[in-house]
């Protein structure tokens, strides 16, 4: 197969169009090579050799990359097979001395290739999920839904279905030693190198006269680049597993601080407003601390004290203060996580994250001075940058996945602890429906 497929460079010169071939020779051996898809671009796939090569691919169309994918999870299952058969060829012989050899080196080889073979199932789940989220966004779109678009989605659902059914055949096979692979290794009569297994090991070529590839490195565990969010000297992480009743109070307000300065971020005067109410409320809190710090100790030490004096409802009390310190939270939280799934722009990502969280408790002054912050918002590839340490991180094409993982990540944290606080409130009747501005 071969055909120009769009390769993402650095984020000076963006997505370029490559020529690849899948043949006998190149740049890339296949079976070698992690095939990861993108889980919200439908036309992206990662092209991985742990700790030599990365490709960042982008289809022309889903169909287009449909093919791309089955084609070389194809060359990777039959690479797979004629390298594990050689592997115990070589170690195979009639010397009883080497027995033992032998089984350890069939064992190495099941396991390496049932590995490969979960890699793979994990690719074509990932198709799958598109696939079925695409056929119910065609049918949900119009009254009448586009059948050429219907066909064409249920035709890519029922070959990517027919692939990791056999891949999942193939995997309980190897795990129960029940195929021909199996019998094949398991085997003590001789056997011989298959004349055509060149045809087996196919690489992948890019066929650029200008530039060559690059050999990248793989993001590791810990972390690659030194972000925003991997210099927080304080987490929610800390936090999820406690319940209400026991989250430290100046705890919790100095995590918020640090959050919150990912509002410089946006670049723009216009979140002053945002920026200032936030502190008000911390400081709100820390007075009403400062009041008795034995005694409030936690959050629930605090609003609990204004429960049992009813002045939950006065103004400037830390029960209101909490209660737009969490809303506020949840926004930023609902940003991160819609940010983090990588199609949103900075602009989108916050409209849909108001959307959800503060804009219901906003009158038309306030919402329409919103709407005109929006405009402001820096572009997604510089605050992008702007959440790096060292800026130059920026030209490595790893950087963006490091950051959108930890935006889910630390989503995750900050909407864990907003439902404590909602649950909460909700319990002993502290929420409200008021509109501001």
């Amino acid at each position: 197969m071969e055909g120009i497929l769009f390769k993402w460079t650095n984020y000076y010169n963006g997505w370029q169009p490559r020529y690849f071939v899948l043949n006998e020779t190149g740049s890339c051996l296949v079976p070698a090579c992690e095939l990861k898809v993108h889980p919200n671009d439908p036309l992206r796939f990662d092209l991985i050799i742990p700790g030599e090569q990365f490709f960042c691919l982008k289809a022309k169309s889903q169909p287009e990359r449909q093919q791309w994918l089955v084609a070389l999870g194809t060359c990777k299952s039959r690479g797979t097979k004629s390298s594990t058969t050689t592997t115990t060829t070589i170690s195979n012989n009639n010397n009883n001395n080497n027995t033992s050899s032998i089984f350890i080196s069939h064992i190495n080889a099941i396991d390496n290739e049932l590995k490969i073979k979960v890699q793979e199932l994990r690719l074509y789940e990932t198709v799958l999920t598109q696939r079925i989220h695409g056929i119910k966004s065609i049918a949900n779109d119009t009254p009448i839904p586009d059948i050429k678009k219907l066909d064409e989605s249920t035709s890519m659902l029922n070959v990517t279905c027919d692939a990791f059914i056999y891949t999942l055949d193939e995997c309980v096979k190897l795990a129960t030693g029940d195929s021909s692979q199996s019998l094949l290794l398991l085997s003590s009569s001789s056997s011989t190198i298959p004349d055509d297994i060149s045809t087996y090991q196919q690489t992948f070529s890019q066929i650029d006269s200008t530039k060559s590839i690059t050999a990248t490195k793989i993001l590791p565990k810990e972390f690659l680049y030194k972000t925003f969010f991997s210099q927080l000297p304080f987490t929610f992480a800390k936090l999820t597993s406690l319940a209400f009743k026991d989250i430290h109070s100046e705890f919790f307000l100095s995590t918020c601080e640090e959050y919150y300065f990912l509002i410089d971020k946006f670049n723009s005067k216009t979140f002053i407003p945002l920026r200032t109410d936030v502190n008000g409320n911390i400081s709100k809190l820390r007075r009403k601390i400062s009041n008795d710090p034995s005694k409030f100790q936690t959050l629930y030490s605090i609003v609990n004290d204004e429960i049992i004096a009813k002045t939950t409802k006065e103004k400037n009390s830390a029960t209101d203060a909490l209660l737009w310190l969490k809303r506020s939270l949840h926004f930023l939280g609902c940003f991160l996580h819609e940010f983090g799934q990588g199609d949103q722009n900075v602009e989108d990502a916050i409209n849909k994250a108001y959307g959800q969280t503060l804009k219901r408790f906003h009158g038309w002054i306030t919402r329409g001075i919103f709407s005109i912050v929006l405009r402001s918002v820096p572009y997604r590839e510089d605050f992008l940058i702007s959440l790096l340490i060292d800026p130059s991180d920026g030209r490595e094409v790893l950087f963006e996945r490091q950051i959108l993982n930890e935006m889910l990540e630390h989503s995750s944290y900050i909407n864990i602890i907003v439902n404590k606080i909602t649950e909460f409130y909700i319990e002993h009747e502290l929420e409200s429906d008021e509109i501001i501005g």
